[in-house]
């Protein structure tokens, strides 16, 4: 292995949407959810990370004022639902839709193994969540923590090694405004 020669540093702005490139990628997930009504809400969102294995549970933020984040909040489930680069344009441009009137993009819901909230059929993994905790950080910003009730996926992600199950995953990440990357392919690394 070749060592890389440490190179100058400079500083960088704090402000995220300064960075260019960004030092933090965001996986791309669609964010599935119910109001109490009953409508179903899909929508992209890329601010999300596991926090623990035991209990599994994940984080996802995003604005108060967005949909998702009020029927979470509400109904204190959701699916997290995990897109592949095959319907990478038509899940970054989900923003927030209301589906259940016909705006928006038009997923494929089927029903979740363990909470109300539906899977996206289109996607290859589907995290089916209940609310545990959330954390504020300003007026327009909250984390909520989801604890991992089930999960499921695409029959074909569990043939082959695991190199050859991430080139079919082929998950999304944010990289900044307009832009975005896929894993493709995965390297084994000896310790």
């Amino acid at each position: 292995m070749t060592r890389r020669s440490p190179a100058r540093k400079v500083e960088f702005p704090v402000a995220k949407s300064s960075w260019h490139p960004s030092p933090l990628l965001g996986q791309v997930v669609l964010v599935s959810s119910r109001n109490t009504q009953g409508e179903t809400h899909v929508a992209a969102k890329s601010w999300i990370s596991m926090v623990a294995s035991d209990p599994p549970t994940l984080s996802l933020a995003c604005r108060i004022t967005h949909r998702t984040a009020i029927n979470i909040l509400e109904t204190r489930e959701f699916v997290v639902n995990i897109p592949g680069d095959d319907i990478s344009e038509k899940a970054l441009a989900s923003g927030e839709s209301l589906l259940s009137d016909g705006d928006g993009p038009p997923w494929t819901l089927a029903p979740a193994l363990k909470v109300a909230a539906p899977i996206v059929q289109e996607c290859r993994a589907h995290l089916e969540c209940v609310l545990d905790a959330t954390r504020r950080f300003n007026a327009e910003e909250i984390a909520l923590f989801g604890r991992i009730l089930a999960v499921s996926v695409d029959e074909a992600l569990l043939q082959g090694d695991n190199e050859e199950r991430y080139r079919r995953l082929k998950p999304l990440f944010f990289l900044e405004e307009g832009l975005y990357g896929v894993v493709d392919h995965a390297r084994r690394f000896e310790r």
